[in-house]
């Protein structure tokens, strides 16, 4: 036998109930398949479906959308079909780098995507360092977009339906 009062005991403790090895068993195997361990009103184990609440559902849909947002879904670019990322930092050491690259008057510059280097005329690569910012930008605001809308939202229901993966810029593809 086995004894019950909010946990499980080998012997009896003030205010338990007695429950049978066949239901602790059950009751072990529904919570392995993913069902609470609940009390009854009396005070006996029972297995019951976990009901988040709306602000679970919230978060977790939150935490989707930021898991998205950092993805190569959304942060990724190619150069000749090699595809990578810059974070912030990397873009803008790069544009102040190759800004004093033109101020030095040079017409080349090497840039790094992965493991491949692309030499590229200085202009080309500010204007592809611009586009990958404004890209950025763009994803940022719709991300947020979909933050507030998600934070508006008012049942279970509109949350769990609602789609975050639409509205984000197509990403870019540059020639070297």
């Amino acid at each position: 036998m086995k004894y019950w009062k909010q946990g499980f005991y080998d012997e009896p403790i003030d205010g338990s109930v007695e429950i049978t090895e066949e239901h602790y068993q059950e009751l072990l195997a529904g919570q392995s398949a993913g069902l609470l361990i609940a009390e009854s009103q009396k005070g006996y184990p029972i297995l019951a479906i976990y009901e988040p609440s709306i602000e679970e559902i919230r978060a977790h849909k939150l935490n989707e959308l930021s898991l998205y947002d950092s993805s190569d879904m959304v942060n990724q670019f190619c150069i000749d079909n090699t595809h990578g990322w810059w974070n912030k930092a990397t873009r803008v050491g790069l544009m102040n780098s190759i800004a004093i690259e033109r101020a030095s008057r040079r017409s080349e510059t090497n840039i790094w995507l992965g493991d491949t280097l692309f030499v590229l005329p200085v202009k080309k690569a500010i204007d592809m360092l611009q586009q990958i910012e404004l890209y950025a930008l763009m994803c940022y605001n719709t991300t947020q977009g979909h933050i507030n809308a998600i934070n508006q939202l008012e049942t279970k229901e509109e949350i769990e339906a609602y789609d975050f993966k639409t509205n984000y810029p197509g990403k870019l593809s540059f020639t070297g």
